[in-house]
Parts: structure tokens; C-alpha cells; sequence
């Protein structure tokens, strides 16, 4: 019943969204359309044959427009794309409509993308309604951490380096605060809050010292990575490096956090089992644990860094480089500096977790 509950908001979740974004889009910049029917594509002749120019295709359209002013207006309208784009037009379907107005007085008509919004904003409630369906109050407060990250992340730390704050110092803070909030919302007893906190943050400046080392010893100025040449062009006095120092933070804080609440609830499991456990063996157990933990955790953050630029990686190889080549370059060097230090940070909190944790039962027997 709770899992037909939860797809029922879901539902409820996505027709709202949808209204808002269908009456608030901004229609000056684009109209969100339904394809009614769409043409056989044709090739436009080139103005001038003798230069090189890209193969451009055009199609009679009838699209029924679904935001701004003109709401429900049919139109029969030419679009046109470049050969290759990828976007296949389907009757039926919701796209995003721009134009161009030429000095003569033309106007050129095309689909510049799927209309996506509502149907995104849809699943992504659907897997969190099912998630508070499956585990109750544990799921809901794990969104909650994960919400107050992004709100972090997104309305803080990005903003405010684009208006020129230093980068590292900045992720730093956000490390700080998402550490905190997610480790106050998953971490039961809260007794052992503290050690999570600890060993997580000691990690991560483990991975922190270890990328910043490797980045000053390569000589990374961070303009490699995808987009980056074009935000030191956009924004001149941003700290490039900098910013590749803070990514090193904040991608590794992930995993860490991963690893320092699994050692902690596992020994706290031991103590609550065995209250006179020695403290060596609490200890031992903790690194075994960790050590445990740590294959498959390092297994996954290497798989995201390449997952995310695979692309970029699939591209270098196609070009017939060596593998010395490979290694030389920028932009496969930012991804090792990355993956290593995130490495390294995981390595570090399995010993400093399960220290910090020992140290705090040490105390607790003693004035207990």
C-alpha cells in the first residue's frame, strides 16, 4: 500500500510540475511545443557550394504550442537542424521550439531539445517517494542529508565562487557542513556522532593534502578538465586551480562519509554486544571492517570518475595516442589526481574512524 501511496504522489508531483513549467517557461527565449506531425527530411542546398559549410536538414512541421501567450496554437512551421544532431523528432512528443530572425526578415524555426523538466522532476520524487516507502523515517532523514548537500553545494559554494571567493576555502566549509548535517541524520547513537565526524573530515584532508601535492608536482593549472577553458574565459579572475582542489573535496566527501558511518556503526554493533570488549580487538575489528569495506567502495569511486568522462576518455583514445601520451595528458592527469586522492582519503579514514572511535570508549570506561 505505501509503495501505490508513494507512486501516487509521485504522479501528483510531476502533474504539478508540469503546470508550473508549462506556465511559467520564459517564451521569449523559447516555446515548449507538441509535435503533432513532422515531415520527411531534406537537405538544404549551401548558399555557396565553393566554401565548406555543415549539411543542414529541413522538415515541415505541425506543432501545437503549449506555453506562453499563444497557448494551444497550431502552427505549420519549417525546422531545421544540423545533419547528426541526434534529436529524433517523434509525433507525439514535447520539445523545445527556438528561432532565428535574419536581417531580411526570415525566421528559421528549430527543435533545439526534448522538453524533459516535468519527467525529471517526476522520477526523481518517484525513487524518493519509494525510498521513504521502503525505509520509513531512515530513508527520509538520508534525503534530508542529501538535500541539505545540494542546497549547500548549489545555492552557497557555486554561487559564491563565481563571484570571486577562493575556491578551496569555500569547499572546505561545505566538506564541514554536509559532513555534519548527513552525520547527524544517519548516524544512531548519537553518542558515536563525533567519531564518524572525525574520521570522515580526517579523510578527506588525507585525500585533500595527497591531491594538492600531486596537482603542485604535475603541474595541473585545472584548464583541462570539460568546460574549463571556457569558464577561465567567462571568468577571468577565478582560480582554476583553485577550483580543481575544490572538486577534489567535494568528490571524495561522498565516499568518505561511506566508510567513516559503516566503521562507526559496526563497532558500535560490537560494543553494544560486547560492552567489555578489549579495546585492541574493538580496534582490530574496526580496521577489519573498514578493510573490508574499502574494496568495493574504491571500486565504485574510480567507476565514477571514468563514468563521468568517458566521453573525453573514449575521444583521447580514438586519436591513436600511446599510453605515455595518455598518461602526459592534463586532462587524464586531473582525473588520477581525482581518483588517487579519493583513494588515499578512503585509506585514511579506516584507521582514524576506528582510533577516534577507541579513544571515546576508552574515556567512556573510564569515567563510567
Amino acid at each position: 500500500m505505501r509503495i501505490f501511496i508513494a507512486l501516487f504522489l509521485s504522479w501528483a508531483f510531476y502533474c504539478a510540475a508540469d503546470y508550473y513549467a508549462l506556465n511559467n517557461w520564459n517564451n521569449n527565449e523559447s516555446l515548449i511545443v507538441r509535435v503533432i506531425e513532422a515531415g520527411p527530411e531534406s537537405i538544404i542546398p549551401p548558399e555557396d557550394e565553393t566554401e565548406e559549410s555543415y549539411e543542414m536538414l529541413e522538415r515541415s512541421t505541425v506543432l501545437q504550442v503549449l506555453s506562453g501567450n499563444n497557448s494551444d496554437e497550431v502552427l505549420t512551421v519549417k525546422t531545421v537542424r544540423l545533419a547528426g544532431s541526434g534529436l529524433e523528432v517523434a509525433a507525439g512528443r514535447r520539445y523545445l521550439l527556438v528561432w532565428d530572425m535574419f536581417s531580411d526578415g526570415r525566421v528559421q524555426y528549430s527543435l533545439a531539445d526534448a522538453f524533459r523538466v516535468s519527467s525529471v522532476a517526476g522520477v526523481i520524487m518517484a525513487v524518493c517517494m519509494v525510498l521513504i516507502a521502503l525505509t520509513g523515517s531512515r530513508g527520509f532523514l538520508a534525503l534530508l542529508g542529501l538535500g541539505a548537500s545540494v542546497c549547500v553545494l548549489v545555492f552557497s559554494m557555486i554561487p559564491l565562487i563565481t563571484q570571486g571567493w577562493p575556491p578551496v576555502m569555500l569547499a572546505l566549509a561545505s566538506v564541514l557542513i554536509i559532513s555534519t548535517v548527513t552525520i547527524l541524520c544517519v548516524v544512531n547513537p548519537a553518542r558515536y556522532r563525533l567519531v564518524a565526524l572525525l574520521g570522515s573530515l580526517g579523510g578527506v584532508l588525507c585525500g585533500f593534502g595527497a591531491g594538492a601535492l600531486m596537482v603542485y608536482l604535475w603541474q595541473l593549472n585545472g584548464l583541462a578538465g570539460e568546460g574549463a577553458a571556457l569558464l577561465a574565459s567567462t571568468l577571468p579572475g577565478l582560480n582554476m586551480r583553485g577550483l580543481l582542489l575544490a572538486s577534489v573535496l567535494i568528490g571524495s566527501i561522498g565516499a568518505v562519509l561511506d566508510v567513516g558511518v559503516s566503521i562507526t556503526a559496526s563497532m558500535s554493533e560490537f560494543v553494544d554486544y560486547d560492552p567489555d570488549m578489549p579495546l585492541d580487538r574493538l580496534l582490530l575489528a574496526g580496521l577489519n571492517v573498514g578493510s573490508e569495506v574499502l574494496g568495493s567502495m574504491i571500486n565504485t569511486l574510480i567507476l565514477a570518475y571514468m563514468g563521468s568522462s568517458m566521453a573525453m576518455a573514449v575521444l583521447i583514445c580514438s586519436s591513436g595516442v600511446e599510453l605515455s601520451g595518455i598518461l602526459n595528458d592534463p586532462y587524464i592527469a586531473q582525473e588520477i589526481v581525482q581518483s588517487l586522492a579519493g583513494t588515499l582519503g578512503l585509506l585514511f579514514t579506516i584507521p582514524a574512524t576506528s582510533f577516534f572511535f577507541v579513544l571515546q570508549e576508552s574515556l567512556r570506561r573510564r569515567d563510567g
